[in-house]
């Protein structure tokens, strides 16, 4: 019992440590939602295979940074 417990404590203190940077995402994603028109997005991200996937590729390199 006390490893089931353990295991929920640690997830717990996972949850805590990236709930600042899942909200800090919502936001971007919420301001880039504001001002940057989607079919715009759509039109650079939704045409083709190749090329919009190289883009998107280069969009979500800074991401994670």
């Amino acid at each position: 019992m006390s490893f089931v417990i353990q295991v929920f404590t640690e997830a717990w203190h996972l949850f805590l440590s990236s709930a600042v940077y899942v909200l800090f995402g919502i936001l971007v994603a919420g301001l880039l939602r504001v001002f940057i028109n989607p079919s715009t997005i759509a039109h650079h991200l939704g045409r083709g295979r190749f090329l919009s996937v190289v883009k998107a590729a280069l969009f979500g390199i800074p991401i994670p940074l």
